[in-house]
């Protein structure tokens, strides 16, 4: 997901004219030098770090983009939150809903702006359901089904990946 916000980020004015803002990557994080270098590199940042605390106290930094492994979301967004850093937190915002109570208070006793990215949340079709079950057309829900088609993962030869293991992503690939 960091390669794609990174990515969103650079590619603004070339979606918005004129741009709302122009987002500076002032520093990135990874686990590995030679992959965030890397990233550091190909997206603008100005700088990279393997420490992510290092990256959320940087006085440069306003705006947190938590893009990290679900079980990475609690501790580097509290420390945001605290350190007075708006943050944006990739979805799922927490493993579990007492991780999700803690951010919750911790936004609540803060000034900043905090929000979960879900980048579905403004397709037309999210949209209109969205409109439709708010003006009350299709009355009162009780319960809906969806379907999330994507085939990326079924592959036998993919690799075990973080989401797919609920240690780390909290409930596994369902919930991500």
């Amino acid at each position: 997901m960091g390669k794609s916000h990174s990515h969103a980020y650079k590619s603004m004015p070339h979606f918005f004219y004129p741009p709302p803002a122009v987002p500076e990557l002032v520093v990135i994080y990874g686990r590995h030098e030679d992959r965030v270098r890397e990233a550091a590199k190909n997206y603008g940042f100005k700088r990279y770090t393997t420490d992510w605390r290092a990256a959320v106290r940087d006085p440069e930094v306003e705006i947190v983009d938590n893009s990290l492994p679900n079980n990475m979301h609690v501790d580097p967004t509290i420390e945001a939150i605290e350190a007075g850093k708006h943050v944006i937190c990739e979805k799922p915002l927490a493993r579990n809903a007492e991780e999700a109570r803690v951010l919750r208070d911790a936004a609540r006793r803060s000034k900043v702006k905090t929000m979960v990215a879900f980048n579905y949340r403004f397709v037309p079709a999210v949209q209109l359901a969205r409109q439709l079950v708010k003006d009350g057309v299709i009355g009162k829900v009780y319960h809906f089904r969806a379907r999330y088609l994507q085939d990326w993962i079924v592959d036998p030869n993919f690799p075990l990946v973080w989401r797919l293991r609920a240690e780390e992503a909290g409930s596994g690939p369902l919930g991500d």
